[in-house]
C-alpha cells in the first residue's frame, strides 16, 4: 500500500485524495467535451459538477462516519481528514444526485440528456477513484486464499482487493456505455443503463467486501446488497418508463400514416 505518495517536510500528498481528484477531473473533462452533442452548455456542466462533487463529498463522508463511528470516536477531529480515506459511495452519490436534480430543475436543463452525458463519466471517475481506496487500504475485502489476495497493513491474512475489482468493473461499464451511446434510442437510456450496471457491479462485489455496510443482515445478504438492489430496480423501472414514453409518439405516428 502507498497511502502517502509524496512527503516533503510538512506537505503530504495522499494517494487517496490524488486519485479521487484525477477521477473527478477525467469525468468532468469528458463531460465537457461531449456536452455540445447533448445540447448542454459547458458552463452548466461545470456548475453542476462543482456543487454535486462538493456536497457529494460531504454526504459520502458523513455516511461513512456514521456507519463506522467507533473508528472516529476516540479522535472526532479525524472526521475532517477526508484525504486519509473513508467515503460511502452511496451516501455521496445520493446527495450528489439530489443537488444535481435541484440545479437541473432550476436552470430548466433537459434532465435525461444531462443524465446520458453524465453516465459514462460517472463510471470512469468512480473507477479511477477506487485506485485511491486501494492505496489507502480502505474498503478492503473479506479474507481469501486466492493468489491475488492482498495483505493490508494491520491484517494477518490476505483479503480480496475489492477496490481493484471496482476499478475493473466500472471501467468495463464505461466502455459499454461509450459503445451504447453510438446507438442510443431514447433520452435517459444511458443513465438508466448505468444505474442497472453499476447496481449489479456493487451487488456482486458486496459478496467479497468487508466493513460496516457488508455485515450480513438477511442471511448472506448485507445492507450494501439491499442498496445495490434498489439501484438496479430503479434503473430497470426508469429504463422501461422512458422507453415506453419514447415509443408512444412513434407508434402514434405509424398509426396515423397507416390511415
Amino acid at each position: 500500500m502507498r497511502p502517502e505518495l509524496i512527503k516533503i517536510g510538512p506537505f503530504t500528498l495522499y494517494t487517496y485524495g490524488l486519485m479521487w481528484m484525477v477521477g473527478i477531473w477525467l469525468a468532468v473533462w469528458r463531460a465537457l467535451r461531449h456536452a455540445p452533442r447533448y445540447g448542454i452548455r459547458q458552463d452548466d456542466v461545470l456548475d453542476i459538477a462543482f456543487w454535486s462533487v462538493a456536497l457529494g463529498i460531504v454526504g459520502g463522508r458523513l455516511a461513512f462516519v456514521l456507519t463506522n463511528w467507533s473508528q472516529y470516536a476516540p479522535d472526532p477531529l479525524s472526521v475532517l481528514r477526508v484525504w486519509e480515506g473513508g467515503m460511502s459511495y452511496f451516501g455521496g452519490f445520493g446527495l450528489a444526485i439530489a443537488v444535481a436534480i435541484y440545479l437541473i430543475r432550476k436552470r430548466r436543463i433537459p434532465i435525461w440528456q444531462l443524465g446520458d452525458l453524465a453516465a459514462p463519466s460517472l463510471a470512469l471517475g468512480y473507477g479511477i477513484a477506487r485506485i485511491g481506496c486501494f492505496a489507502a487500504g480502505c474498503c478492503y475485502g473479506a479474507p481469501t486464499d486466492l493468489p491475488w489476495g492482498v495483505v493490508f497493513p494491520g491484517h494477518d491474512h490476505a483479503v480480496h482487493p475489492t477496490q481493484l475489482y471496482a476499478t475493473a468493473m466500472n471501467l468495463l461499464i464505461f466502455a459499454v456505455l461509450i459503445a451504447w451511446a453510438q446507438r442510443r434510442q431514447f433520452e435517459g437510456q444511458l443513465f438508466a443503463g448505468f444505474l442497472i450496471l453499476h447496481g449489479l457491479y456493487r451487488f456482486l462485489n458486496e459478496f467479497f467486501r468487508a466493513g460496516a455496510t457488508s455485515q450480513p443482515m438477511f442471511g448472506v445478504f448485507t445492507y450494501g446488497h439491499l442498496v445495490a438492489a434498489v439501484v438496479v430496480l430503479s434503473g430497470v423501472v426508469l429504463y422501461v418508463v422512458l422507453a415506453r414514453r419514447a415509443s408512444a409518439p412513434r407508434a402514434a405516428g405509424a398509426a396515423h400514416r397507416a390511415r
